[in-house]
């Protein structure tokens, strides 16, 4: 009988680290694949790690005319991504080329947002009336200066934008370290 209880209590003492080890890998695995993460590089991601955001096909803008176009900038810290959804003016040349306009829609007097005015072709801040031309710059009220052109680039048949914050309220096109 002592044989037997030796061999049950093995038996199931083997499960148990078993089972534990199994725990463990589960565990494990996710916390490794967290931490190794950033050291690979991914492939087939065009534009990922230049900073600039696919704001979709060229073809897709109306020459000469302002739209809100939409990107989704990503920001990786670290092991961290973040994805933050932005709106940006684009203009194609009215000559229907490649050449593309791009501007902040931030107001850089407090930051609100600019609203382009097709029936009398200007930019507009409705929070304290700042006018911008349609190229940007400014007309009229209490911005410093005119809107913020932001880097952008065609890229086969696509538009690709780089996002950038700048300061609010001064006279200087100064940009935020983020």
């Amino acid at each position: 009988m002592p044989n037997h209880q030796k061999s049950r209590r093995g038996f199931l003492s083997f499960l148990t680290m078993a089972l534990l080890t199994l725990l463990g890998a589960l565990l494990a695995v996710p916390a490794v694949g967290y931490f190794w993460s950033p050291l690979r590089k991914k492939r087939g991601e065009e534009g990922a790690g230049d900073g600039f955001s696919d704001a979709g096909p060229v073809k897709d803008l109306s020459a000469g005319n302002w739209q809100l176009v939409s990107i989704e900038v990503v920001r990786q810290d670290g092991w961290e991504k973040t994805r933050t959804g932005r709106g940006v003016y684009v203009r194609r040349n009215e000559d229907g080329g490649q050449k593309v306009e791009v501007l902040s829609p931030i107001c850089p007097h407090l930051g609100c947002s600019v609203s382009w005015q097709a029936d009398s072709k200007e930019f507009m801040c409705p929070c304290h009336k700042g006018v911008f031309s349609p190229t940007g710059t400014y007309v009229k009220g209490p911005p410093p200066r005119g809107m913020d052109v932001l880097e952008s680039e065609v890229r086969g048949e696509r538009l690709w934008v780089r996002w950038q914050d700048f300061k609010i309220g001064i006279p200087e096109r100064v940009s935020v370290e983020t």
